[in-house]
């Protein structure tokens, strides 16, 4: 097997190298200002600390719904109700949220939803409503699949946001993964979104960058419903995304926290699932300018350097030298290929996927530039994004059709 000759590709190959080794530097440094939040320990006080409410909104979620609510009542917050929106659910979840009603009687509310209002989706009209039965000063927002860990904290989240004046606080997620797909498909896509959410940042006036994860928003009442609370964002399909977007923008003070053993979410079940979902996700978080450049990005940075050591070991594997990754391009390729795996080890244990699927990492990747692809598609109003039983086009909701409550 002949080597590609040209000198032109070495430099592009060391030039690949010398990106990548200013990224790790830039992703050390952005992992060094994230906030990292660890469970309070010891008794909790009797006062000192406000009602929280927990909104939960489920849409069929039979399977994880009584985790849910049981892991919130088993929290040692001293004055919390949690009220739980089932939201036009086609299975057990209603019936379910029923009966825990009545073993949780005053301090579980439950509603539910027959018909969604004309210019609502689903789960901020489902939060809108669970944010008009809460009676608490401080109000969090979760998911159906989420299940909390440690028993501090919501405790621990309102202190931080007491201590520091936070009015609009997110915790990252860690996410369930059952299957390697999704070992895969998670920590690739959530670095591709986080390439350009920054929310390292999202507690910082001088930038505008804004980010939130909707498994877990935290926030106190009067700020929030200042700007319009979940009616803000009534139509966008990333509300979470827009909502921070929209607090920071009005001036509320943002704060993005990291947190191992606080809660842990799900992830998509099955294969269609997952391409619909981060389909719709980076089609919402992300502009057409944006998914373009990450496309590029990856073809680049990801596809030049992956091809580079594909072509040193097929040729290893034919001539029994290891000539072409040990010099020129070959060494170039290889040592971008090794950077970059540097930061998959790392954003895998971030975001809960076990250490061995690491080397699998450029799997994930190409779902990256599948699903990219098809955000790009769906932005230019030539395919479809489902979700949840309804289908979008541009942004529009076209299926089911709105109707009036």
């Amino acid at each position: 097997m002949d080597y590609p000759p040209s000198s032109e590709l070495t430099v592009l190959a060391w030039a690949i190298a010398a990106i990548w080794a200013v990224l790790v530097i830039v992703f050390i440094g952005a992992c060094r200002k994230r906030s990292t939040l660890r469970p309070l320990a010891g008794p909790c006080p009797a006062s000192d600390l406000p009602k929280l409410t927990v909104v939960v909104a489920a849409k069929n979620e039979t399977n994880c719904i009584e985790t849910c609510i049981r892991s919130l009542f088993r929290q040692d917050y001293p004055d919390l109700e949690v009220v739980a929106v089932n939201d036009r659910s086609s299975d057990d979840t209603g019936e379910i949220l029923d009966r825990l009603a009545v073993e949780f009687a005053g301090r579980l509310r439950v509603s539910h939803v027959t018909s969604l209002p004309a210019g609502w989706f689903g789960k901020p009209h489902a939060l809108d409503l669970g944010m008009k039965s809460a009676s608490g000063s401080m109000v969090c927002f979760t998911d159906a699949d989420c299940e909390f860990l440690a028993p501090t904290a919501l405790r621990t989240s309102v202190v931080e946001m007491l201590r520091d004046k936070v009015d609009f606080f997110s915790i990252t997620a860690q996410y369930t993964m059952n299957t390697l797909r999704e070992c895969l498909a998670v920590p690739c896509c959530a670095e591709a979104l986080l390439f350009w959410l920054r929310p390292e940042r999202a507690s910082d006036p001088r930038w505008p960058d804004a980010f939130a994860n909707g498994a877990f928003i935290m926030v106190r009442r009067a700020p929030f419903e200042s700007i319009g609370g979940w009616s803000s964002v009534r139509s966008k399909i990333s509300e979470d995304l827009e909502l921070a977007r929209g607090a920071k923008r009005a001036g509320l003070q943002l704060r993005v926290a990291q947190a191992e053993g606080f809660y842990k979410t799900g992830s998509y079940e099955t294969v269609t699932e997952s391409w619909n979902g981060w389909s719709r996700i980076f089609k919402g978080a992300l502009t057409p300018s944006q998914l373009a450049i990450t496309l590029c990005r990856m073809f680049v940075l990801f596809l030049l350097p992956l091809g580079g050591v594909l072509w040193g070991l097929a040729s290893a594997l034919q001539t029994g030298s290891f000539d072409w990754l040990t010099q020129g391009a070959g060494l170039g390729f290889a040592v971008a290929f090794g950077l970059r795996s540097t930061i998959d080890v790392a954003l895998f244990r971030m975001v809960g996927a076990p250490f061995f699927t690491a080397p699998l990492a450029a799997v994930g990747r190409l779902f990256v530039i599948a699903t990219v692809v098809r955000a790009l598609l769906s932005h230019a109003g030539l395919v479809h994004t489902h979700w949840r039983g309804a289908t979008f086009i541009s942004g529009q909701m076209i299926k089911p059709r709105h109707v009036k409550a």
